[in-house]
């Protein structure tokens, strides 16, 4: 094994003591990215662009790419056709370009003609990139010769649970990264990994908590919220649709008829409700359950006018799904949508084998009542008094109801 300089031993040198007290802090991608990249500048690479490819644990997403810059710049354009969703992190000077990227990312011919899906192949790449106006092996070269770059490095990683994580780094540095240079390159990737895969488990954590249990819940989760027992009390509007006569849809339905009516269903209100700021706490079969807390907004009158339009704007989706399962010779869904306000607990609920993330209260319960009337009153969206007064918008009375477990008939109402 080659002996490394005395330059390279106390370049490490500085690099694990930024490592140890600086790296191990960092929490999110643009964090470690920043601090890594800002490193190697302050000790000559002269890096112009950092790009880390992370497949990703979450059921739309496929992978993700977060590109470092020095100072900010256009991160450039992407078919649009394969990003869910794109964001830029300003870190001081730096700034990092965050996409989102769907299944059809890796077969787009951007990528394909890329350095990055030779990295997939072959593992590692470092070319030289040529003077402006001559060809380049990759298009990408031709935007880093008009930066005034110089050569390339790209590197396939090895990451937890047999993720797959690509990295490539453009520098500026004359001539090249001289091997001394990309040995020290080399040794600080092996080591800027190993808090990658800290990051990376932690992200895999929080977005399967997330799709599993809810946004705030999820966080909750993470942050230690794990205790049985450990509730926490909110105010909000609390809505609970339910689709009706899936029993009956279900006797006419196979297995997969059912799982996707009741996708169908979820894809109708559960962005509708995220749309509005609400936050969707548990899937109960065929019903949801949502809130709109208070303090997500201005003043409560927001909120209730939120959960208001959710349910429209879901209605409205449910119809258009509908016109597509009509052409297909699948049964319609409806739905009916109950909105109470009021205080709510939730947290850990169950045996000590089996916990559930779950919300209870009187609040809950009444609105899952208020649901329960929309058949009967002949109505999609029915919600309590102090909801439409609250809500500042027009509303019809459809009467007084007596409902379970409520000692005094309900007023309910419906938007005009």
């Amino acid at each position: 094994m080659e002996q490394a300089s005395p330059d390279s031993l106390a370049f490490r040198e500085r690099f694990v003591a930024w490592l140890i007290h600086e790296g191990a802090r960092a929490r999110t991608i643009p964090d470690l990215l920043d601090g890594w990249c800002s490193l190697l500048n302050r000790e000559g690479f002269e890096i112009y662009r950092c790009n880390l490819a992370t497949e990703a644990v979450h059921p739309l997403v496929t992978n993700t790419r977060h590109v470092w810059f020095p100072h900010s710049a256009d991160p450039g354009a992407i078919n649009p056709a394969v990003i869910i969703a794109r964001r830029q992190f300003q870190l001081g000077e730096a700034m990092v370009d965050e996409i989102l990227f769907n299944t059809g990312s890796q077969r787009n011919p951007q990528y394909l003609a890329s350095p990055f899906a030779k990295v997939e192949e072959v593992g590692e790449l470092y070319e030289l990139v040529r003077p402006e106006g001559e060809p380049q092996p990759y298009p990408l070269f031709d935007d880093l010769a008009m930066a005034g770059c110089s050569a390339y490095y790209g590197r396939r990683l090895t990451s937890f649970a047999g993720l797959l994580q690509k990295i490539g780094l453009s520098t500026m540095r004359a001539g090249g990264l001289d091997p001394a240079r990309l040995a020290d390159l080399r040794w600080s990737l092996d080591l800027v990994t190993l808090r990658l895969d800290t990051v990376m488990e932690n992200i895999a954590k929080e977005t399967l908590a997330r799709c599993y249990v809810g946004v705030d819940p999820g966080r909750r989760v993470c942050d230690g919220m794990i205790s049985r027992g450990a509730i926490v009390s909110d105010e909000a509007v609390v809505w609970f649709s339910d689709l009706r006569g899936f029993t009956t849809i279900g006797e006419t339905l196979n297995e997969a008829g059912l799982v996707t009516s009741l996708n169908d269903y979820f894809d109708a209100v559960v962005p509708a409700i995220y749309a509005q700021g609400g936050e969707v706490l548990k899937y109960i079969g065929d019903a949801v359950l949502a809130v709109f807390p208070y303090r997500a907004y201005p003043d409560p009158g927001s909120a209730c006018r939120a959960a208001l339009e959710a349910a429209r704007n879901g209605t409205q989706m449910l119809k258009r799904i509908n016109a597509r399962r009509s052409d297909a010779g699948q049964p319609l869904l409806r739905h009916g949508v109950g909105l109470a306000s009021g205080t709510f607990s939730y947290g850990n609920i169950g045996a000590r084998e089996r916990l559930d993330f779950t919300a209870i209260g009187p609040t809950v319960n009444l609105a899952s009542r208020i649901e329960g009337l929309t058949k009967d009153a002949g109505r999609t969206v029915l919600c309590t008094r102090e909801i439409g007064r609250q809500s500042g918008l027009e509303m019809t009375s459809v009467g007084s109801f007596a409902l379970k477990g409520i000692a005094q008939p309900v007023e309910l109402f419906t938007p005009a």
